[in-house]
């Protein structure tokens, strides 16, 4: 119990300090969820993220409780994230003490508890639910391997449930859910023969009707939108398959796997230590065996082929091929971490078994490599949306502009307008924000109510991201005769047309990506 407590400590506080040195950081897709969250607190009852087919509403439901708990805050809205990330270590626990046994699994729990610096930040991004994926899928994982490993008197019917409801809510959180239901699916397989399959299909089945309900009912609702997702990412992913496994084998495997991160500096020695600490680990689970047998840590090794297979041959890899350099395809690559603290969790089991120093030594590395690259970065920059970084610490000089201006409705980009708005939510301020430029270029128009409101507002003004001494639309609206006001926060600049209301219609090409 000490020793958990110690660990639990441990990461409890490597996760604060990250949060806290970040300001508790909300970026575009944060907020998004932040923002139904009070959607939800005023009555909504979404299903799915807003104008995401593929994506469960569960982090609003879990900010929602927070808000009605702690108040609505950012602090308040990183609370459910900040519990997911911790919950992370007791599931790795439980599938490497079912793997490979006690010692095992508390290996494995370290290597969750101080995970390498990528896959730590971004299981504290309540972007998506793919934490979530992660916690349910890994029970799910968990139940079929009892299932094909039973112990003494069990019940097939409970662990065939738990693994049915467990497997559907994972999908609801996500398609890619996909990884932990294959891997089960293939230890079932391998491992049950005769009549337990009839409790073990029905039971299972079962479960996975209660577990994905909410995703059963949205597409019938829907007409089948998730479904349409996917199979249309499917059929229309024309990017090249080896390219998009070059990507992976390049940049995500070696980010979920703690070789490197884009936040500063990583050394090469440090990623050559960590790739020779994961290699053997691996050799080790694949050759070291006495018999040519299926394995209980061979449900996770099957898990670990699938990540790549599934994501090359699927659309959720295309995006990796992005002309414009984005991180599209990273928020992917966690789970690579948690399958192979498993892997490296049997293998530093086994050193136990005989040379008890020699595995802490070991283990040792891997969690100072992790720790030293938590340390090295700027947790304001590694907490900003891979699509757009320029957000700062704190909006409150926005916000004391906006009132002083008697501004509550504005045209802005929703990378940085969607955590405005949140944070004059909890500041008791109202604001509205809409993102035109985006929806005329292509974009999702993740509020199309609000479009109307801005428009009918009594004073909107534009506010842009930038440093131009001038920036274009002010000469824009010089050019239309259009008077206005200027107030500057930096980073932001506020435009407040005086003379007359001007509709971003008129002042498309202004508001593009610089801003």
């Amino acid at each position: 119990m000490l020793g958990l407590t110690l660990l639990l400590l441990v990461a409890l506080a490597m996760r604060l300090s990250l949060l806290v040195r970040s300001n508790w950081l909300l970026e575009g897709d944060d907020a998004l969820s932040a923002l139904m969250a009070l959607g939800i607190l005023d009555g909504d009852r979404p299903i799915m993220l807003k104008n995401q087919a593929y994506a469960a509403a569960w982090e609003p439901y879990a900010m929602a409780l927070s808000y009605l708990a702690f108040g609505i805050s950012r602090v308040s809205a990183k609370l459910p994230a900040l519990l997911g990330s911790l919950g992370l270590i007791a599931t790795t626990w439980l599938l490497a003490r079912e793997a490979a046994g006690r010692p095992a699994a508390w290996f494995a729990a370290a290597l969750a508890a101080l995970p390498p610096a990528y896959v730590l930040v971004l299981s504290l991004k309540p972007w998506a639910p793919y934490t979530e994926v992660i916690l349910l899928g890994s029970l799910s994982l968990l139940c079929a391997m009892r299932l094909a490993w039973p112990k003494h008197a069990q019940a097939d019917g409970r662990w065939a449930l738990g693994c049915g409801v467990c497997g559907g809510l994972a999908l609801w959180m996500h398609p890619l859910a996909i990884w932990y239901l294959l891997a089960a699916l293939v230890s079932l397989l391998a491992r049950v023969r005769g009549r337990r399959w009839l409790v073990i299909l029905g039971m299972g089945a079962g479960g996975f009707v209660i577990g994905g309900l909410p995703i059963w009912l949205y597409n019938l609702q829907t007409g089948g939108a998730t479904l349409r997702f996917v199979l249309s990412g499917s059929q229309g992913q024309t990017a090249d398959r080896g390219a998009v496994l070059e990507a992976w084998w390049n940049t995500d495997l070696p980010r979920g796997a703690g070789l490197w991160h884009p936040w500063g500096d990583s050394p090469p020695a440090a990623g050559l230590a960590m790739a020779a600490l994961l290699v053997g680990a691996l050799a080790w689970a694949v050759f070291g065996r006495r018999r040519l047998r299926f394995r209980p840590l061979d449900s996770v090794l099957v898990f670990l082929v699938l990540i790549p297979l599934v994501f090359v041959l699927s659309g959720f890899g295309g995006p990796a091929l992005n002309p414009y350099g984005f991180d599209a395809t990273g928020r992917y690559t966690p789970p690579i971490w948690y399958g192979l603290a498993v892997v490296g969790g049997a293998a530093l089991g086994s050193v136990w078994r005989w040379r008890r120093g020699l595995a802490c030594g070991l283990a040792a590395l891997p969690l100072a490599l992790n720790l030293a690259s938590v340390l090295a970065i700027d947790p304001l920059a590694a907490f900003q949306s891979p699509y757009w970084d320029r957000l700062p610490a704190d909006n409150t000089p926005l916000l004391a502009a906006l009132r002083d201006e008697h501004v509550g409705a504005v045209w802005m980009n929703h990378w940085a307008g969607q955590p405005v708005m949140f944070d004059a939510r909890a500041a008791g301020q109202d604001l509205i924000a809409y993102d035109w430029y985006d929806v005329q270029a292509g974009g999702i128009d993740r509020f199309p109510e609000y479009l109307p409101l801005v428009r009918q507002a009594e004073r909107p003004a534009f506010v842009l991201v930038t440093d131009e001494a001038e920036p274009e639309l002010e000469g824009r609206l010089r050019a239309l005769g259009v008077a206005f006001d200027e107030r500057r926060a930096p980073p932001y600049v506020v435009v407040v047309p005086t003379s007359r209301k001007v509709d971003p219609s008129e002042v498309t090409g202004a508001l593009d990506y610089r801003y």
